[in-house]
């Protein structure tokens, strides 16, 4: 599949082995990093996500997902982590020993990382316990990982002798230990820290790691991230291996008073990874394994969309899905000199030239590449669809005349997307197979849905560049991040325990106002939509701040303030299965509220406190539920005595919550 006499691989691996041999050791293959992974920062975490209670199964899950390394905070400075001010029973340490070993017992390769300080901490301390650390877990990978964080920076006067210090003493400390290898992760973009010693932690690290978050409002742009990250090390550190470091969290930015929410998409963590694959690179992981998978905190994605992402793509194969195709499979092949290809020279360059060949019967060209002038050549493969839907489009790199580093494969019509996507190919690290763009949504609707222009423009002078064949073949939908079910109903009030129990309301909770019933409210009568949760044990308004939990999982339609109501919490839930209807709920008379419009939320994740309406009654929580629109609409929605409708627009809480319980109470 690979190339094996590209020039770059075989100057990575040398480096490598060099270092290695610097150290007296012979390569270890359990040090290699491959495939997909993850960083993990908290392995405790990792252990009460849904589903993993025990680190043997959070390995299985990594194994059924594909995940090939793992990658595991074990030191922070001068201090062992988890930090032992924070773990006073054990308990943490235990986990992340327990994590170590149940990736071990299901061959997935485990690493070890530290953050290392530039100002007040000790290089040679740092380094030491860095190097007990490792011995003590028997581990042979190690990420250091080194940032301007507040007052201790690197980027200061001596930043770079102290970087020195440290590595050294680093590699002085596991001498004696085979194969070592280390890996140095920091910033994507090195000119926009021209002060960070990046050159004195690599000349003793063998792989550069760098942090390839592509935050922006919006999406971002993984693509052209992982390029020009790639573009800027490869330039400072030809000789050093590069594995990025993709995103798979979300996080709040920007300003006090103009923030904004950013998260991975899977559609992008797609996308980073196609690049990924179709550089060549060995490897790809993620921040983090903890952010990806049941991230209360992502208000886009807090499920396990951005772990299902990573799990899906088939990094490891070039191509997917090869061999001959079904009979119902739609397939399209376009090669060179077919009807629906075109190729040209552009007439401002007289001089220039294709030059065709055969490869395996194949006809096929080939160009010198440009990079000080536009481009002289152009190709285009257009498929004409005819069937909507995701298809992988993939290109033929053959064993001769393909040189480039930097082929660039501008995909046009993709639905979603407002430009052409552009998939650079290192055709140099692959030799006679196919080689993957990604998998791309196309309308059959769209003439130029699915075409593909590539010319000799590469930013290299004097390399070849190939122009052959580009397939296009129909598969299933990579990235089902749209299709979200609930897995039950809880009660929104409660402890852990008491929601996980079968009786409702749970605990002491009990219903004062139930659905349904004919009271006065004020000085008017109605009917009630829902329950008036109170707890007034052990003492009267015991409720008062209490926690108020989301129900079910679903996205926050409404989160504010309303007349007469107070603050108030709507939540369209998932359906419990496909095509299924959704509920809403709302959440209302809170004190505090923790979520805002748009927001994905959880089962039991915090959304507010209990608190009561504007008219200062007894605290409460009125919890309602509607099966229609009419809470999206108005969130304040109140039928009164329009008791039909209530009957039409809401349904007893307590009897729907009772009969869509999740599994671990059914």
């Amino acid at each position: 599949m690979y190339r094996r006499t590209d020039s770059e691989t075989r100057m990575a691996a040398t480096g490598v082995a060099e270092a290695r041999s610097a150290n007296g050791a012979r390569a270890v293959e359990s040090a290699v990093i491959e495939g997909k992974g993850y960083f993990v920062w908290r392995a405790d975490r990792v252990l009460t996500r849904p589903g993993i209670q025990t680190a043997q199964e959070a390995a299985r899950k990594a194994k059924e997902a594909g995940i090939e390394h793992v990658i595991v905070k074990i030191c922070d400075g001068e201090k062992s982590y988890p930090l032992p001010e924070t773990d006073d029973d054990g308990r943490k340490e235990q986990a992340t020993a327990d994590l170590i070993q149940a990736m071990r017992d299901e061959a997935i390769t485990i690493w070890g990382w530290a953050f290392v300080y530039g100002q007040k901490a000790d290089p040679e301390k740092q380094a030491k316990m860095l190097a007990q650390r490792a011995r003590q877990f028997n581990i042979r990978g190690l990420v250091v990982n080194a940032e301007d964080i507040g007052d201790r920076r690197w980027s200061t006067e001596g930043g770079a002798g102290r970087a020195r210090a440290y590595m050294s003493h680093l590699r002085q400390e596991l001498a004696d230990v085979q194969g070592v290898v280390y890996g140095f992760s920091s910033y994507r973009f090195m000119r926009y820290q021209p002060s960070f010693p990046f050159a004195a932690f690599m000349e003793d690290c063998d792989i550069a790691m760098p942090q390839i978050y592509w935050v922006a409002r919006g999406e971002g742009d993984a693509i052209s991230n992982l390029r020009r990250s790639y573009e800027e090390y490869k330039e400072q550190f030809p000789n050093k291996l590069f594995i990025p470091v993709g995103a798979a969290y979300g996080e709040m930015y920007g300003s006090s008073d103009d923030r904004y929410f950013w998260s991975a998409s899977p559609v992008q963590i797609h996308r980073f990874m196609d690049q990924a694959r179709a550089m060549g690179l060995p490897a790809v992981t993620f921040w983090s394994w903890e952010h990806a998978y049941y991230d209360l905190s992502n208000q886009h994605y807090n499920g396990r969309e951005l772990w299902d992402a990573i799990a899906t793509h088939p990094f490891d194969d070039a191509s997917p899905e090869e061999g001959e195709p079904g009979e119902d499979a739609v397939e399209i092949q376009i090669r060179v000199g077919h009807e629906r290809y075109r190729d040209g020279l552009y007439p401002q360059f007289p001089y220039a030239a294709f030059v065709p060949m055969q490869s395996n019967g194949q006809p096929l060209k080939y160009a010198r590449t440009v990079g000080s002038t536009p481009s002289s050549v152009w190709a285009m493969w257009r498929p004409d669809i005819l069937e909507s839907g995701y298809y992988d489009i993939s290109v033929w790199v053959p064993g001769q005349h393909a040189t480039t580093r930097k082929a660039q494969y501008h995909v046009h019509g993709v639905v979603g997307a407002k430009e052409p996507i552009v998939i650079a190919v290192n055709q140099m690290r692959f030799s006679d197979s196919w080689v993957s763009l990604g998998t791309f949504e196309l309308d059959a609707d769209n003439p130029m849905s699915g075409q593909v222009n590539l010319t000799n423009h590469t930013d290299e002078d004097g390399r070849r560049i190939a122009f052959a064949a580009i397939r296009w073949r129909k598969v299933s939908k990579p990235v089902r991040d749209e299709i979200r079910l609930a897995d039950g109903f809880d009660a929104p009030v409660g402890t852990p325990d008491e929601r996980r129990a079968v009786e409702l309301w749970p605990g002491h909770w009990t219903d004062a106002n139930p659905f349904g019933n004919y009271y006065r409210l004020r000085d008017s009568f109605n009917y009630h939509t829902g329950a008036d949760l109170n707890l007034n044990k052990p003492t009267w308004d015991s409720d008062r701040g209490q926690s108020v939990y989301a129900p079910a999982s679903g996205t926050v339609t409404f989160a504010g303030r309303v007349r007469h109501w107070g603050n108030i919490v709507i939540i369209r839930h998932d359906p419990l299965e496909s095509n299924g209807p959704s509920v809403y709920s709302r959440l209302a008379h809170l004190g505090q509220m923790n979520v805002q419009r748009g927001q994905r939320v959880q089962r039991g994740q915090p959304v507010g406190t209990v608190g009561r309406d504007e008219y200062n009654g007894p605290y409460h929580l009125h919890f309602d539920i509607s099966p229609t629109e009419v809470l999206f609409n108005n969130p304040g929605d109140w039928p009164g005595l329009d008791r039909r409708r209530v009957y039409r627009d809401y349904i007893d809480p307590k009897e729907f919550i009772s009969k869509h319980r999740p599994p671990e109470v059914a």
